[in-house]
């Protein structure tokens, strides 16, 4: 099986994306925390957890592959 180079879907010189991306999770969690103390309710608490999972179905669909491969290439790393 021959191997070719996977070009990224998205190209940028300093890794701006992942940095507004991480920025947006810590607000995410900071505002279901706040939400949790202030109605009283762990359901906010799911939030932060929810956002994290969609943004790693997001990662994997941008991967130039069949998504089913991708997912059973990733948990077949070792």
């Amino acid at each position: 099986m021959k191997f070719q180079k996977i070009q990224p879907f998205m190209k940028t010189l300093s890794g701006g994306e992942t940095v507004i991306y991480f920025i947006l999770l810590l607000f995410i969690t900071g505002a279901s925390i706040v939400s949790a103390i202030k109605k009283k309710k762990a359901v906010f608490l799911v939030l932060p957890f929810a956002s994290m999972f969609v943004y790693f179905i997001v990662q994997i669909a941008l991967v130039p592959m069949p998504f089913f491969e991708t997912v059973k290439f990733i948990f077949s790393l070792r």
